[in-house]
Parts: C-alpha cells; sequence; structure tokens
C-alpha cells in the first residue's frame, strides 16, 4: 500500500469554531486514506501558522516536503489550507510530480496529479483562491479607507493634535483644537519641529518632531 501524509493548517481560532479543527481535519484524512487503499504514514499539523507563507515555509510544511519519496502521496482537505497561491499551487504540484509524488484535494475531487482534468481543475481554483483572497484585501484597504475619510476611529494610537469623541455609540477622531491653535501659533512665531516638540514636553505633552510635522502637514491641508 502506498504512503499517505495528512497536511492539516489551522490559523485562527474561528477556523475551529467554523468546523475546521485539526481533530475533524484528520478525521476525514482517515477517511480518505481507508477509501483510497492508502496507508496514513503520517500527519503535519500547522497550527497558528498564516497561509500567507508557501507551504514549503512553514514549520510543518517544509518537513513533509523534505520526507517525501517517489509513490508518496500528500492529502489536504482544502487547497486554501495548503497553498497560498497560485503560483505556490503549481510550484508545489510541478515539484511533486517531478518527484512522483501524488497530490490528493478533498475539495478538488481526489487526485490532482497525472489527471489532466484533476490539474485542470486543480489550476482554475488555484486561481479563483487567490482571486479571492486578493479581492479580500482590496475590500479591507477600500473599507479602513472610507472610515478613515468619515473620521472614524481605525484603533492603535491617535495622532497627535487629534482627540477621540463618541457619537450614537461610534468613536471619532477630530482636531484637539487647543493643540492645533498653539502649533499654528508657535509656527507663525518661527518656532522648527523641534522647538515646538520641546515647547509641549515643558508643559507636560511629550511627543516627536516627526509628529509635530505630520500635524502641520495635516493643518496646512
Amino acid at each position: 500500500m502506498r504512503r499517505a501524509f495528512l497536511y492539516c493548517r489551522v490559523s485562527s481560532a474561528l477556523q475551529v469554531k467554523e468546523g475546521e479543527s485539526l481533530a475533524v481535519q484528520q478525521e476525514l484524512g482517515e477517511a480518505i486514506c481507508k477509501l483510497e487503499g492508502l496507508t496514513l504514514a503520517g500527519i503535519f499539523v500547522e497550527e497558528g501558522v498564516s497561509g500567507s507563507k508557501p507551504l514549503a515555509s512553514r514549520p510543518e510544511g517544509s518537513r513533509l516536503v523534505a520526507g517525501l519519496q517517489p509513490g508518496d502521496v500528500v492529502i489536504a482537505l482544502r487547497l486554501d489550507r495548503m497553498f497560498r497561491n497560485v503560483a505556490d499551487a503549481v510550484t508545489a504540484l510541478s515539484d511533486f510530480k517531478r518527484r512522483g509524488v501524488a497530490l490528493y484535494l478533498k475539495d478538488v475531487g481526489g487526485f490532482v496529479s497525472g489527471d489532466s482534468v484533476g490539474e485542470l481543475v486543480f489550476s482554475i481554483m488555484s486561481a479563483m483562491a487567490s482571486f479571492e483572497r486578493s479581492r479580500t484585501r482590496e475590500r479591507i484597504v477600500e473599507t479602513k479607507a472610507s472610515l478613515a475619510r468619515q473620521g472614524r476611529f481605525m484603533g492603535g494610537d491617535t495622532p497627535f493634535g487629534t482627540r477621540l469623541v463618541e457619537r450614537d455609540g461610534e468613536r471619532y477622531v477630530e482636531a484637539d483644537d487647543e493643540i492645533m491653535t498653539t502649533l499654528r501659533d508657535l509656527r507663525a512665531k518661527g518656532y522648527s519641529t523641534r522647538l515646538i516638540a520641546g515647547h509641549f514636553a515643558q508643559h507636560g505633552i511629550e511627543v516627536s518632531h516627526h509628529a509635530v510635522a505630520r500635524a502641520l502637514k495635516r493643518l496646512a491641508a
């Protein structure tokens, strides 16, 4: 019987809640081995590792790839659990084929190496998964930019010269009129950013001259 190695990855607690726990992945992997007449020779568990890293760059992924021998089968339940993007997926599949290793992906329908239809589906799904990740990143950036234009608080430290206010249960960032007025007056007197920072330090407000420069830039906008 051919050796099979199951690769499992869980990157967040949310995935555990959504039914993608390691225990579930291992149970399904064992069922696949029985169905395909394979011997489950090892399970590689990747916990808390982002899918943004290529398979061969992850701790368990690199161990898996290094130990493969001709005739082995690599099993994963989902394409996006194993690969970062199209390039990573195609590179790994090419390497597996060169080494005589088969790849089995449950969501692609089974074996994807050595079968033209399987490889076509694999390529299409890799491209779609990569596209979806790119669109998700774009939507996040667009949403953050939109909220920032509305003055919504996005977390982290508020810029020098601003303050947090709450309206209708939401937190917003708005200009601190007292600080901005002082900035305007000191700048009008010819103070440099370092001297302005020193002035605020004397009044108990520690701020870098870089932060002062950014606040002055907002003031001039």
